[in-house]
């Protein structure tokens, strides 16, 4: 049980807010893409949809935002640079430059 979530991927927080805010209206790619990827109780038609790609090596030097490679929303920014993790609603922080 639990009022706030932190999404992580490759060991760095992507989106942080309360529980209610990150299933109803995750704002990062991967937290969404997780969303998609779970089972429903009682929706045997609902197809999961994967997360698309592989993920990187921890130790791989990234260059940009770790997630850019798998994202359906990659702009040519995110290969260049990380984004911040910073509020895009209030008390809603992510890591991703579609928000900034």
């Amino acid at each position: 049980m639990a009022d706030h979530v932190a999404v992580m991927y490759l060991g760095k927080v992507v989106e942080y807010s309360d529980v209610r805010s990150i299933f109803h209206q995750p704002k990062h790619p991967y937290t969404q893409g997780l969303l998609e990827s779970v089972p429903v109780l009682g929706h045997k038609e609902k197809k999961l949809v994967p997360i698309m790609g592989m993920v990187p090596s921890a130790s791989a030097e990234i260059k940009g935002c770790a997630f850019a490679d798998r994202c359906p929303h990659r702009m040519s920014i995110c290969t260049e640079s990380t984004p911040e993790l910073r509020e895009v609603e209030p008390n809603h922080l992510a890591a991703c430059w579609l928000h900034q």
